[in-house]
């Protein structure tokens, strides 16, 4: 590939060999890569006809991209709470939350744990709404007999630099619509439509385009990941048992799931046995130990993007924004201040290596302890 000087997706066949590729490991129809994953849920958003003023339900905890994505093209991101054992988006608040302005649901797969698609489905079916899967922690995983990424509408997928395949920067769309792979591959090339050697841009849009060479990577990796993702399998039971040890509560599995994609192992914990640690500050110090931990995210609306000042700058329709401060999101709160997650690369180690990431975090069970207050004699 080097050596052809073919490097651009125009000219060259690596994305489309590896299109073709993660398209068959999938059992999708089609897949389109481009140059990260939030442009994918931007680009997925749009070819599914999503407008300013629409709404659309996204889980309260989740990575921002989800509901900047639905920002960015206009519509309003409507958060609802997640479920406490698997962090994924709870299917009665979904259907609590749909209004006749509601036009996608966007559930998550935490964690590459699947979502209660079978709910959901029905659900978006009965009131003839778009589902949208952001698998984007989701590589290799299963769930009621297919792979996650082919049961909505199209779905997306991220190769960021954190992810299980990954080309630095990088994401997909995977549908089985060819209406959909048609109109994604117009948007995300200038509004040009494939095979276009004579400018015509036939929509407005914009260069979303990934490299040759990230798709050689990303075609490279796709080969490995069954393998790894069967190794991060069998070694996870015995991390969370570890885990468990050392006093967190790792999510739960439902039985539904087939195979897990392991991107993180995600646990709760008791601030008040960390001596009133909260997340971040609980990860922040496994970091500086050398273990890869990190608080959950944010609930996405208490965030700044959702200040009001924000807000008015990217409406683009006469709908105004929900009043977002009044949306209570209790599970995704608590998880903002009480749940942290380790990095997939852990699950490749060894019993050593967990017991001694266990080791680490009973030793910071001990409660912070006040500062000492200096006597007068360290005063004078």
């Amino acid at each position: 590939m080097l050596q052809s000087r073919r490097w651009w997706r125009g000219n060259g066949g690596i994305g489309d060999a590896f299109e073709a590729a993660f398209a068959d490991s999938l059992g999708a129809a089609h897949v389109r890569v481009v140059a990260n994953g939030t442009l994918a849920l931007e680009l997925a958003l749009d070819a599914l006809g999503v407008q300013p003023g629409d709404e659309v339900i996204v889980p309260a905890c989740t990575f921002i991209s989800t509901a900047s994505a639905v920002l960015r093209i206009g519509a309003w991101p409507i958060p609802v709470d997640v479920e406490r054992d698997t962090l994924n988006i709870d299917v009665d608040a979904v259907a609590a939350a749909i209004t006749p302005r509601t036009r996608c649901i966007v559930p998550v797969h935490m964690a590459g744990h699947s979502c209660d698609l079978s709910r959901l489905i029905a659900l978006a079916r009965s009131h003839g709404l778009a589902l949208l899967e952001d698998a984007a922690h989701a590589h290799g995983a299963r769930a009621f007999g297919k792979a996650l990424g082919t049961f909505g509408d199209a779905a997306i997928f991220s190769f960021q630099s954190g992810k299980l395949m990954t080309c630095g920067e990088g994401g997909a769309i995977a549908t089985d619509r060819p209406d959909l792979a048609a109109r994604s591959f117009a948007l995300h090339s200038c509004g040009r439509p494939k095979g276009d050697t004579d400018y015509r841009h036939l929509m407005p849009a914009t260069n979303m385009r990934l490299t040759e060479f990230q798709s050689a990577l990303l075609h490279g990796q796709l080969a490995r990941l069954p393998a790894l993702g069967a190794q991060r399998e069998r070694a996870a039971p015995c991390f969370e048992a570890h885990l468990r040890a050392a006093g967190l509560t790792p999510l739960a599995r439902r039985d539904y799931v087939e195979a897990h994609g392991r991107y993180m192992t995600m646990a709760w914990f008791d601030p008040a046995a960390f001596g009133g640690r909260d997340a971040g500050q609980l990860a922040a110090e496994l970091r500086g130990l050398g273990i890869p931990a990190y608080r959950c995210f944010p609930e996405i609306h208490r965030t700044g993007m959702f200040d009001p000042p924000a807000l008015q700058r990217l409406q683009r329709s006469s709908t105004p924004p929900p009043d977002y401060a009044r949306i209570a999101t209790p599970v995704a709160a608590a998880a903002s201040r009480a749940a942290i997650w380790f990095a997939h690369p852990i699950l490749l180690g060894d019993d050593e290596l967990f017991a001694d990431i266990a080791r680490a975090i009973g030793e910071l069970r001990q409660p912070q302890r006040a500062a000492t207050p200096l006597s007068l004699s360290e005063t004078a």
